[in-house]
């Protein structure tokens, strides 16, 4: 536990600057969970008092958390080492309009939380600086990979994030380095070769997703466990392009946390994605990992 602690304590004292009179807020929504438990354990060496929220697990990813939301409205700090992601609820963003500070690890695991205390932020941002020098201001995408995937689509004016914040209030997913935003939804074109999905689909499934107008139009058997989730709602739109740029994380472990971060991919998720700049409210939002890809930004090759 000591570890989990000593890592806890980096993320809430130094990154945060948590003080004795901060308003923090720890959410949980699974138990037994050893790092939670650590953020608990270093708040309480710190005599810094603190609010606990229990959500169901039942709960979709980033589905809207009403009865959540006083609380994160009082909070200055939220913690959410949950299963099921809170990053893309629009609670989090009204809590981060308020000034709250909220920090998501969605499906942490002992070893991820671990390697955030092994990782160079400065690097990390370093790179993401680079990444977004290279995309501001930029319209067009198209995304290739040896596997098949070819998907074009346009972010004209939409903002980019990733970056260290800089405004009081912010929502920073942890483990850090991706770099992201929101696709103008109908100019999605093309088709998507999954090569991960968490743990349920590999290279070898050859996973296929059809992309008409910025919605899933079609797919093949291999790619059910990724359309079973997203059957709800606007789940077929598209909602997010990024890439990731930790170099700390370098081969898919099953955990989306963690594999959208690995330096050199990229990553497509579908579902929800007005709390970053785009159109389309749903109650799920799911990433897929491409490996390997190439990125051409208004036809020019984006470099790692």
């Amino acid at each position: 536990m000591s570890d989990l602690v000593l890592v806890a304590e980096n993320i809430l004292f130094q990154y945060l600057g948590v003080r004795k009179n901060t308003k923090v807020l720890l959410m949980n929504d699974h138990s037994p969970n050893s790092v939670y438990d650590a953020f608990k354990e270093a708040l309480n060496k710190k005599g810094v008092p603190f609010k606990e929220y229990l959500l169901p697990l039942e709960r979709a990813p980033s589905e809207p958390i009403y009865e959540a939301l006083n609380d994160m409205l009082w909070a200055r700090v939220v913690i959410a080492p949950t299963t099921k992601s809170i990053t893309h609820c629009p609670e989090t963003k009204k809590a981060t309009e308020k000034g709250a500070k909220v920090i998501t690890l969605p499906g942490v695991t002992e070893e991820i939380f671990l390697k955030i205390g092994e990782a160079s932020l400065k690097e990390i941002e370093k790179e993401n600086k680079k990444i977004v020098k290279q995309l501001k201001g930029k319209k067009n995408i198209q995304v290739t990979t040896p596997s098949g995937t070819n998907l074009s689509f346009s972010i004209k004016k939409r903002p980019l994030y990733g970056t260290q914040p800089k405004t009081k209030g912010f929502v920073r997913n942890l483990p850090t380095g991706e770099i992201y935003c929101a696709p103008i939804e109908e100019t999605a074109e093309g088709e998507i070769f999954i090569d991960h999905f968490k743990d349920l689909i590999k290279p070898e499934n050859k996973a296929w997703l059809k992309i008409e107008m910025g919605k899933i139009a079609e797919w093949n058997n291999a790619a059910h466990p990724y359309i079973e989730v997203q059957q709800v709602e606007n789940g077929f739109v598209i909602a997010e392009f990024g890439i990731g740029t930790n170099k700390w994380h370098k081969k898919p472990i099953g955990n989306i946390l963690h594999d959208e971060k690995i330096f050199g991919t990229c990553h497509i998720a579908f579902g929800d994605n007005v709390s970053f700049g785009g159109k389309n409210k749903s109650p799920v939002h799911n990433d897929l990992i491409l490996v390997n890809p190439t990125v051409l930004v208004d036809g020019k090759k984006l470099v790692w």
